[in-house]
């Protein structure tokens, strides 16, 4: 697909290029007609369907968008994540990981039975502020059957101009029927980090998104719960719950802040005999100071890979619920001329054990429920994380 995208110019000659293009596989040497015989048949056959539409179907047809569609369709079909990009989605391609842009703060993907799925809301974004749960499915924007979308569709849906409102319809397991739900958009500026040091001397870390400064607002944040603990900090929780990922060089970084050696993560392509691996570099930025980790079915990619990574290294405990699994690795092909790009899944994650992490998630150490239904309700994941490092750091001390 990359290939034959590469050498159309523009979208807007299509049907006529796909002639020519189809003319010079029909007339090549016969070994590569051989070898390609069942490729040339399916170009044959798009181009017959596409024209056959373009001509009779009952309404005025519009090329592009019909060619939008289609490649949309065809990398839709492989999974949730693929898909093709206009020149204009493209170029707007980069919002969400630079922690500023316009919308309700809400990590979503498409589930296999083709509905849409929250798989996280934001930290202080109107989804969270809402009261959206992650594993809650969207089943209506402002009315309109949500299924049948693409993601892309649903989430184009879902973004808009700061102050207007949308209304989502809501269906959350165990309720006996879906609500409704309005929120205000608003411009989403994420603060990726946030930390205090707590009253019994451990170190909280809030991890709400892997952004690009991720790992420096971790290191600031380390220095300053250093200072105010006069360096006596008991250890560290460092929270990643409903924290839906971002960028793989940020969760990669990020690790190796905490580590001294050993495998971060690697990554296997569709060839499973190549391999990329991605390792620590000396020096633990908490020179080696107890820490748990706490997950939800919200934490998903690369603070999948971070819960992972930290775990299999033993340099950490987890504890909470199962991770959400989403374990693949996309890459952006750009096709050129303006046509826009692919965004395609071309490898899966591997924790340093091995295990891969797509559709399974990390599974803690601890698994720890945590129901919080009133604004008054304890978290027993973060007591119990307490009591861990506590129970930890007297036996320590007592062995000194």
């Amino acid at each position: 697909m990359k290939k034959f995208c590469e050498i159309i110019p523009h979208l807007k000659t299509l049907p006529y290029l796909l002639v020519i293009l189809l003319s010079a596989f029909l007339f090549t040497k016969a070994t590569y007609a051989s070898d390609h015989h069942e490729d040339i048949d399916l170009f044959k056959l798009f181009l017959r369907v596409f024209t056959e539409t373009e001509k009779k179907y009952v309404d005025d047809i519009d090329k592009d968008e019909l060619m939008d569609s289609a490649l949309k369709g065809m990398l839709n079909s492989l999974d949730p994540y693929s898909t093709y990009l206009s020149e204009k989605d493209f170029e707007e391609m980069d919002i969400d990981t630079k922690g500023f842009y316009g919308g309700l703060g809400l990590e979503v993907t498409l589930d296999d039975n083709g509905f849409v799925r929250i798989v996280s809301p934001i930290d202080d974004t109107p989804g969270s502020r809402a009261g959206l749960l992650s594993g809650d499915y969207i089943t209506g924007i402002d009315g309109e059957e949500v299924y049948g979308m693409s993601l892309d569709e649903a989430v184009d849906r879902m973004r808009g101009y700061a102050n207007t409102s949308i209304i989502l319809t809501i269906y959350r397991e165990g309720d006996d029927a879906p609500f409704d739900v309005e929120i205000t958009r608003e411009i989403i500026q994420i603060t990726p980090v946030k930390f205090e040091v707590l009253d019994d001397g451990i170190g909280y870390i809030r991890i709400s998104s892997f952004n690009d400064i991720a790992d420096k607002k971790i290191v600031s944040a380390v220095k300053e719960i250093n200072k105010e603990s006069n360096n006596t900090t008991k250890g560290l929780i460092i929270d990643i719950r409903n924290n839906p990922g971002g960028l793989l060089d940020q969760a990669i970084k990020v690790t190796d802040l905490f580590l001294d050696k050993g495998e971060i993560v690697s990554t296997k392509t569709r060839d499973q005999s190549r391999k990329q691996r991605f390792f620590a570099k000396k020096g633990d930025i908490t020179n080696g100071v107890e820490i748990v980790i706490i997950t939800n079915g919200g934490s998903a990619s690369a603070s999948e890979i971070f819960a992972g990574a930290l775990g299999d290294n033993r340099r950490a405990t987890i504890i909470g619920t199962k991770t959400y699994g989403k374990g693949s690795v996309q890459s952006i092909i750009p096709l050129g001329s303006g046509d826009g790009a692919i965004r395609l899944t071309t490898g899966k994650y591997y924790t340093p054990n091995d295990i891969s992490i797509d559709k399974i998630g990390i599974m803690p150490t601890y698994v720890i429920e945590n129901k919080i239904t009133e604004t008054d309700s304890e978290d027993l994941q973060l007591i119990y994380a307490k009591k861990l490092i506590n129970s930890r750091y007297r036996l320590r001390t007592a062995n000194e």
